[in-house]
């Protein structure tokens, strides 16, 4: 690296009255946190969300440039600001399913129907899905998870918490119910009272968000007889019969053939009393009851893309209610989500050519590296795994494939008929046939390992459990998590931290029950799961007790109330955060001059030694730059109703969390900044977790 080292940090900004030892966060984030106006479309705002509005706007410019390959994006991308259309379209473009939902004379009649709207987009009592066999990880499977409910979670339609939630749900239904002429306000308002008692019902079978983690639990392989048993009264077979002379009759079904009998004669059902406890509500049932629910589901599943009055309703309250947005995004950045969620590869490898330099890739492959030894090492020091554990584990990060920027085979949209003659509801339910189509065609042949699941304009990781990978799109290659210019200290700090935990997933509460191939198998001692339990459940207990600080201040008067973080519902993600920090250091250490040599100990003292040769750089030291750069990739600010909503459905703690209560376990941040035991941060070393 040249003289020309940068920090890849704006020191100016910090904190001037916060110590980093009472509050890293804040030191790092709070004067931007304090000073900074949430845009009145934005319920959050940060870091990410920073990345994600440049790689927005860049899209934009390639779906607007007449010169661009990607017509079908473009095709899709105008249907939808072409509002002109749309509002004089009104809700006919959804009239024939609501026709046929009105009258079907019978369950059986009203089973098929919703067979039939499934391919274009119909509403859902439960979701298919198609990935790898835990069992078989080389070949993909049906996968059957519980749907039909209308708010964020099962807990907004029983805990008290949501009351208000749920009387607004319940005006926003009796809008849209009038909206599409179905009775006058008293009418609409009592039909949206009783159908909140049926999506009531159908929540009440519904798994609950850390139940829904255990990949154990929901690992249910089914054959079609028993599938069929478990939906008598449902009657699948005529479900099944429907969706298929619904497909076949489209031009995507001619294009993308399927038999959709023979793929779910084998599936993995996630939640089996669901389905269960779905077939007795669906017996026990009035058919009017069944009908409003199934019409209602079909309105708000629509509305975003009807005519104006439907979008502000639906808006008003998923949107205002539930996340705190004061306005809907402009039209043409709702295109841009839109189009990267139905044809995102297609606009993705104009993005590709234009805005990621492969120096970026060569530099990545390089902290990929680093971050892997690091893990081998920690694994291999461990002093909590057997050394019949340890040889499995690391058995299974041998096998860690990475993937950077981009994909190397990218999709064949050939078979989506999105047209410029069409107007926005056929070409969305032309991109749902296609997309059923694709992904059901996959079913019962061999993983392509190839595929990516997030397009390359995605600021975004992940971890794949079955397919053991890791993969990390174009738009997250830029600052503030990776900067070529800045010294390593940044980057370990920024996209070290990303890639320790994203690996780190591999060796969490779910991905610690998958094997190198991928395959769903306990490869620990039992003495081994069981440290690894006691670790993480002393973690969980540090996070259940946090309370994000905008809701300590929301509910001051009535401190009882203020909801906590779920230690369950993250501990994946904090696993993989804790785990990250711990690992990244390490491979900052190896990065550094060779002089230092790799401290393959893994102890905290050869690591700091390593460490030690860093440079000073804007007065901070290589660890303490490490702890600000990891700080900064969590700036975000949000509004009180998002943060309640994230704490009840998010698997990530907030960010104040994934900064604070991660480096307050990790014992090189007290040297980084001195923290001693009457400093905030403070947590004694005999309660302080180390897992990797």
């Amino acid at each position: 690296m040249s003289n020309a080292l940068v920090s890849g940090l704006d020191p100016a900004s910090f904190s001037s009255v916060i110590k980093p030892a009472d509050d890293l966060f804040r030191y790092v984030n709070g004067p931007w946190i304090d000073t900074y106006r949430l845009p009145d479309d934005r319920s959050r705002y940060g870091s990410f969300d920073k990345l994600a509005e440049n790689a927005e706007s860049q899209i934009r410019d390639i779906l607007e440039d007449d010169d661009c390959p990607a017509t079908k994006s473009r095709a899709l991308y105008r249907a939808f600001c072409d509002t002109d259309a749309v509002d004089a379209a009104g809700i006919e473009p959804i009239r024939p399913d609501l026709d046929a939902i009105d009258h079907a004379a019978d369950k059986t009649a009203l089973t098929r129907v919703l067979g039939s709207l499934n391919p274009t987009g119909g509403p859902d009592l439960f979701a298919m899905a198609i990935y790898g066999d835990p069992g078989d990880p080389e070949h993909n499977i049906v996968h059957i998870e519980q749907a039909g409910i209308g708010l964020p979670d099962e807990a907004y339609y029983r805990e008290d918490h949501y009351a208000q939630v749920r009387e607004q749900y319940v005006a926003m239904v009796a809008k849209q119910l009038r909206q599409a002429g179905y009775g006058d306000e008293l009418e609409s308002e009592e039909q949206a009272k009783r159908f909140l008692e049926v999506d009531t019902s159908i929540a009440s079978h519904h798994w609950d968000n850390v139940a829904t983690r255990d990949s154990q639990k929901t690992y249910n392989p089914t054959d079609y007889a028993a599938l069929s048993e478990s939906l008598e009264h449902f009657g699948l077979s005529d479900w099944v019969d429907a969706w298929q002379t619904a497909y076949d009759a489209t031009t995507a079904g001619k294009a993308q053939p399927l038999d959709f009998r023979a793929i779910v004669q084998h599936t993995i059902v996630h939640e089996p009393s669901f389905l269960s406890g779905l077939d007795a509500f669906w017996a026990a049932s009035d058919l009017d009851d069944l009908k409003l629910w199934a019409r209602v589901h079909t309105i708000i599943g629509w509305a975003g893309m009807l005519s104006h009055e439907f979008d502000e309703t639906n808006f008003a309250f998923y949107g205002k209610v539930l996340s705190g947005a004061k306005q809907q995004r402009d039209r043409w950045k709702r295109g841009v989500s839109l189009v990267n969620g139905v044809c995102g590869e297609d606009v993705g490898r104009e993005y590709v050519k234009r805005h990621f330099p492969e120096s970026s890739k060569q530099r990545m492959e390089q902290l990929v590296g680093n971050l892997i030894d690091a893990y081998r090492v920690s694994i291999s020091t461990s002093d909590w795994l057997s050394e019949a554990t340890k040889g499995k584990a690391l058995e299974k990060l041998s096998k860690f494939t990475a993937k950077i920027g981009y994909t190397s085979h990218w999709r064949d949209y050939a078979a989506l008929d999105v047209r410029d003659d069409a107007g926005l509801v056929d070409n969305m339910r032309a991109a749902s046939l296609y997309e059923n189509g694709y992904q059901l065609s996959k079913a019962g042949k061999p993983v392509d390992r190839d595929e990516w699941l997030m397009n390359p304009q995605t600021v975004n990781a992940y971890y794949e459990p079955s397919l053991n990978v890791i993969v990390f799109p174009a738009a997250i290659l830029q600052p503030p998590f990776f900067n070529p210019e800045a010294d390593d200290a940044a980057n370990y700090g920024g996209i070290g931290a990303v890639i320790g935990h994203e690996i780190g997933h591999g060796f969490d509460d779910q991905g610690s029950q998958y094997d190198g191939d991928g395959k769903l198998n306990n490869w620990w001692t039992d003495e081994d799961r069981e440290h690894f339990e006691q670790r993480t459940k002393a973690l969980i207990e540090q996070y259940n007790g946090f309370v994000p600080s905008q809701l300590v201040e929301k509910y001051a008067d009535e401190p009882d109330k203020a909801p906590h973080v779920n230690g369950a519902l993250t501990i994946g993600e904090n696993i993989g955060d804790l785990g990250g920090v711990n690992i990244a250091l390490k491979a900052y250490a190896f990065a550094l001059d060779a002089a230092a040599g790799k401290p393959e100990d893994g102890s905290t003292d050869a690591i700091k030694a390593a460490l030690d040769t860093a440079p000073v750089i804007d007065g901070f030291t290589g660890l303490q730059r490490f702890f600000l750069s990891y700080a900064s990739i969590w700036r975000t600010k949000q509004r009180d109703e998002l943060a309640e909503q994230y704490l009840q459905i998010d698997p990530h703690s907030p960010a104040e969390f994934r900064t604070n209560g991660i480096v307050r376990n990790v014992d090189l941040f007290y040297t980084a900044f001195n923290v001693q035991p009457e400093d905030a941060m403070w947590l004694d070393p005999d309660k302080r977790v180390r897992i990797w």
